[in-house]
């Protein structure tokens, strides 16, 4: 019976974490996610006391392989590898998944960022377009006409008021 390996990784993010293995050769068909760890088998088919938030069986790992899995902390998630499986999975392939998560990582920040660049310019628009509509009113209220032109990203409002 291989015993485990822990290793720490640096990758917090679930999402990025998957797309990395999925780059690797692990889709989601190759994978179970489930929220509340679950116990890693041995290539007897034997439970091990590792459990693990992310696990790719031994079936889609290799021939006489145990179960390598992902088990998220509040520091990034552990790795586990069997002494046997170390080889092909150990500090080289986790380097390459950090690699690719790092990639998968900086796209989600650029992507959130732009998202957020999104929804304050559209709070920026809804604010022009309710200080407008308030401008509106008010001149209406008080007998001037709202002359408007736009320049741009510039509003122009012109009260007039005819005297007679």
């Amino acid at each position: 019976m291989s015993a485990y390996i822990t290793l720490m990784t640096p990758m917090t993010d679930q999402e990025c974490l998957l797309a990395a293995l999925a780059d690797l050769g692990f889709d989601s068909s190759k994978l179970e996610v489930h929220a509340a760890p679950v116990n890693l088998v041995g290539y007897t088919g034997d439970r091990r006391a590792q459990t693990a938030n992310i696990v790719i069986r031994r079936q889609h790992v290799g021939m006489a392989s145990n179960d390598v899995g992902f088990l998220a902390t509040a520091t990034g998630y552990q790795a586990f590898v069997s002494g046997y499986d170390h080889p092909r999975f150990g500090s080289g392939w986790l380097s390459q998944l950090g690699n690719r998560y790092q990639t998968h990582w900086t796209a989600k920040q650029e992507r959130l960022a732009a998202e957020e660049r999104r929804r304050l310019e559209e709070e920026r628009q809804k604010l022009v377009e309710a200080q407008r509509k308030a401008v509106h009113e008010r001149a209406k209220k008080m007998g001037y006409q709202v002359k408007e032109t736009r320049e741009g990203e510039t509003i122009r409002l012109v009260l007039v008021k005819r005297t007679y």
